[in-house]
């Protein structure tokens, strides 16, 4: 999947499975205070 967002855009909704297998989506936050933290490991 590869989607691409504007800057100042709203992010699309997409879903990530937690460590406990739980399902989590982003419209569960919606109203709310949230961080996205994407990380991106160096392939050498």
């Amino acid at each position: 999947m590869n989607i691409e967002v504007e800057v100042g855009s709203p992010a699309p909704d997409f879903k990530l499975t937690a460590n406990d297998g739980q399902q989590i989506g982003l419209t569960e936050y919606q109203g709310k205070s949230r961080v996205v933290l994407f990380f991106v490991r160096e392939y050498n």
